[in-house]
């Protein structure tokens, strides 16, 4: 090989790594990152995974208690998109440049098998030990629980049986594995896991403030085009809307 093939050779595996580097570089910022609760990842991930069928676009998701969702925003800025309930998400610290509705998100009183409730008031049976609660300080049905059997008047009375966990698959998930008899927990979730409990009833709305559940769009993201081809595919993909409302989003 010559000294001039040599050096010519050295360029092309130049240009290739630095093209690769650069590709490499185009698809990750084109790739979207979404942040939600945990309680609504089930229904997420349905419409995501058409999204990406249909338009070939790669969605990151993270998933947690919203606490860790909006630390995780703060400290990584690659989170684009957050799930979550407005009133929530504008006293999150977090700047949005704007938000899109989903829908209202409904309490509901979700119960184990071999159990029956047929109101909020049989929390009261002798038969009901524990019932779960996602912690009101980073999960949005937490708090909508709380606020209910404190309007309630039910409060006083359950508080002895009241354990509180992070979220609302943790709260499932006591159902699911008995060691809990009765919980509260988002419609969406109570859906998901019908085969695997005993049922649910929904909860007075009156006692507790609406749920209104948007599509946040972080500030510095909103003029990214896969962020706007998000936001459109949302809102009018006729399969997307019909996992909303399968999901008991209204």
């Amino acid at each position: 090989m010559t000294r001039m093939t040599g050096r010519l050779t050295a360029l092309r595996i130049m240009i290739s790594v630095s093209a690769f580097f650069f590709l490499a570089s185009v698809a990750a910022a084109d790739t979207l990152t979404l942040g939600a609760g945990a309680g609504y990842k089930r229904m997420l991930e349905g419409f995501l995974k058409g999204y990406e069928q249909k338009t070939g676009r790669k969605v990151d998701q993270v998933y947690g208690h919203m606490g860790q969702i909006v630390m995780q925003a703060k400290a990584a800025g690659s989170i684009g998109i957050i799930v979550g309930e407005l009133s929530f998400l504008k006293s999150s610290g977090l700047e949005f440049a704007d938000f899109k509705e989903l829908g209202q998100g409904v309490l509901v009183l979700a119960y184990g098998k071999n159990v029956k409730l047929e109101s909020a008031e049989d929390l009261n049976k002798s038969e009901i030990q524990k019932i779960a609660i996602p912690d009101a300080r980073q999960a949005i049905y937490g708090k909508a629980a709380f606020e209910f059997l404190r309007n309630s008047g039910l409060l006083g009375k359950i508080q002895d049986k009241i354990v509180t966990v992070a979220t609302v698959p943790q709260v499932s998930s006591y159902l699911m594995s008995k060691d809990a008899e009765a919980g509260f927990i988002n419609i969406t979730d109570a859906i998901y896991i019908k085969d695997e409990i005993g049922g649910w009833v929904e909860v007075d709305k009156t006692q507790y403030s609406p749920i209104q559940l948007v599509i946040g769009v972080l500030k510095g993201f909103e003029a990214k085009p896969e962020i706007s081809q998000f936001l459109d595919f949302t809102a009018t993909d006729h399969e997307t809307q019909e996992i909303l409302k399968k999901a008991g989003i209204r």
